[in-house]
């Protein structure tokens, strides 16, 4: 066969739609353990944060490797808030007070985010139109 007629038969122009479903890459709430946390200063194009992205490394029961959450449902008073985990410091370079962080913080009842590794959570999907997860903090 000549290189033409292979581009033919390889093109996606020329491809119908198969009868095989989609492998679901989402995975489900669940109780995880947080194994560890990261700054993250850079978007994955190379282009800087202005503020760090606190990262937690999550060991999820339905995957191998930890998975990155970086995202928390919190429950003041009547409403359902979802919260980035923006490395927010006051004028003192402590975390700011209200922040997501201060957030985490209390729900586990720590002085620092390094003293959450090893500690379970339950996780929540973000939102009903994404599959990503939050540390749900509220009960």
């Amino acid at each position: 066969m000549d290189e033409e007629n292979n581009k033919e038969t390889t093109s996606l122009l020329n491809k119908k739609v198969g009868n095989i479903e989609p492998e679901s890459k989402k995975l489900p709430p669940a109780e995880i353990t947080i194994v560890g946390l990261n700054e993250q200063t850079e978007k994955s194009n190379g282009e800087s944060f202005k503020l760090p992205l606190i990262n937690f490394l999550c060991k999820h029961p339905d995957k191998e490797e930890p998975i990155k959450i970086s995202k928390i449902k919190v429950l003041p008073e009547d409403t359902v808030l979802t919260k980035t985990t923006w490395g927010v410091e006051d004028k003192e370079g402590n975390i700011q007070k209200g922040s997501a962080l201060d957030d985490v913080l209390s729900f586990f009842k720590v002085e620092s985010l390094i003293e959450i590794e090893g500690k379970k959570c339950h996780t929540v999907v973000e939102s009903k139109d994404s599959s990503f997860l939050c540390l749900k903090l509220f009960n």
